[in-house]
């Protein structure tokens, strides 16, 4: 069984622009711009520009924050979706409150305290 398509036209749309091209171009925009996201509680927020608010929404990462800041924009992201794009795409880094870029271990033990265990993770 092939996949399912939900809508009409999604297949001829999903094989013209895969998912695989959404996050690589993505990786591409985010290490152009030396993306440096805060960690924040349970959540990473990142400022962004208008490509990659698209490209995030497109690759169904996080969520656009709306504020007054006409010249920023923002985007939040689960911890899951920033350790994604931090240790396996390599384009992202994340800073703490102490304002040091956080390594995979420091990400993993934010994220142990908390949700608990990291799922396999080290």
């Amino acid at each position: 069984m092939g996949p399912r398509w939900k809508g009409k036209g999604a297949e001829a749309k999903a094989l013209a622009d895969p998912m695989s091209e959404i996050v690589s171009r993505l990786q591409s925009s985010l290490l152009q711009s030396n993306a440096r996201a805060s960690l924040s509680g349970c959540s990473v927020l990142l400022a962004v520009e208008t490509e990659q608010t698209e490209l995030l929404t497109r690759a169904c990462f996080g969520k656009p924050i709306i504020t007054a800041e006409k010249d920023k924009q923002w985007f939040q992201l689960g911890l899951e979706e920033a350790f994604y794009l931090c240790y396996s795409l390599k384009c992202l880094k994340i800073a703490g409150e102490d304002n040091f870029v956080k390594n995979d271990l420091d990400l993993c033990a934010a994220y142990e305290i908390e949700k608990g265990k990291f799922p396999g993770f080290l």
